[in-house]
């Protein structure tokens, strides 16, 4: 099953000083040349996190005065044409940076964009084993949590998706709400004593009470994928690399992160859990967890959770996807589309860290 990126913004471009072709009748943009470049570094050019990042600049008709340089919101100006920067801030991910060259000329901008990695890799992480509970195999698991002792699941599949509250340690089913033919359910999360299960394609999120009554639903643009809550926010993914913080009210993005590491960016992100305020992330067909730093967006540890099932049932089973901690214990657990059981896990390091 392939699903598209998660689109929740759309931008109107207007341009000025528009112009009528005679052979098509359509508007054209009249092309201005630039007395000056903008010559490093280069469209999506790689930077450790922490490094300084040289910039120049050059013209062959002009007299370059000063430049304004702008990077997340903040402004400085240099009288130089080449010179160095460093970033206002510790997130990683696509930068902008907005260069506004004065000469004795008009004023020209110019735009670059550049990838800021972290600078050590993700540690790698392995689990052990602490118990085994019972799981529907007919469940294709989307969202998971834990709430006041009982497990609480979104499945998927049109046609034949819930909203399921169940015992933990059996796995049986005490009740269920059935979505209609046309929602395929998704990511699930608890916030505000409120729980909110998002649709795949439709753009619904549904709200429970507590006693997973519907009482009310949002509207959202493009697909959603996993959920889950830091604070009084609801976190949300989109299966790309980026991590939305949506305010559960409104449901409108108050803020968003890019999740990298350091070999380049983390996507296919989907079921979340948050854990000691880190984002866990299941990354789709994958047997990885990645833990992620809400703040910054960087990757600070992967779990590699393959071998949980057998031979045989991997067989029957499709992939991992589904963690959540009981936030009275703080005990682990993990599942998957169609897997027959839950497992509580203890994550430890794959080696001794030096």
């Amino acid at each position: 099953m392939i699903r598209a990126g998660f689109l929740l913004f759309s931008f109107i471009l207007s341009f000025a000083g528009c112009k009528e072709s005679k052979e098509s009748g359509r508007a054209t943009s009249p092309r201005v040349k630039k007395l000056t470049r903008f010559d490093t570094p280069v469209n999506n050019q790689p930077f450790v996190r922490g490094s300084s990042i040289e910039l120049s600049f050059s013209s062959g008709k002009v007299s370059i005065d000063s430049i304004q340089i702008t990077v997340n919101g903040e402004s400085t100006r240099y009288k130089r044409s080449s010179f160095s920067i460093s970033l206002p801030s510790r997130k990683v991910g696509l930068w902008r940076i907005i260069a506004k060259v004065y000469s004795e000329s008009r004023p020209e901008t110019h735009y670059k964009k550049i990838i800021v990695l972290p600078e050590n890799p993700p540690q790698e992480m392995t689990y052990s084993v602490i118990k085994t509970y019972p799981h529907n195999p007919n469940d294709f698991t989307q969202g998971l949590l834990i709430n006041n002792g009982y497990l609480y699941e979104s499945t998927g599949q049109n046609g034949k998706s819930t909203f399921k509250k169940k015992y933990l340690k059996s796995g049986k089913t005490l009740e269920v709400v059935n979505l209609n033919q046309e929602y395929f359910g998704e990511g699930l999360a608890f916030v505000n004593n409120q729980f909110y299960q998002l649709t795949w394609t439709s753009g619904v999120c549904f709200v429970y009470d507590l006693n997973m009554k519907q009482i009310k639903t949002h509207r959202y643009t493009g697909q959603g994928y996993g959920l889950t809550s830091l604070g009084s926010e609801l976190v949300l993914t989109d299966e790309s690399e980026k991590i939305f913080f949506i305010d559960p009210e409104s449901f409108t993005i108050q803020r968003a992160i890019e999740v990298y590491d350091n070999s380049g960016k983390a996507d296919s992100l989907n079921e979340l859990e948050v854990i000691n305020g880190l984002i866990y992330a299941n990354v789709w067909l994958k047997d990885i967890v990645m833990v992620i730093d809400p703040g910054t967006g960087e990757v600070i540890q992967k779990i590699d959770f393959s071998g949980l099932l057998s031979e045989e049932e991997a067989r029957e089973a499709d992939v991992l996807n589904g963690i959540a901690v009981d936030p009275e214990t703080n005990k682990i657990y993990v599942t998957g589309k169609y897997w027959p059981k839950l497992f509580e896990v203890n994550i430890e390091p794959k080696t001794i860290q030096q």
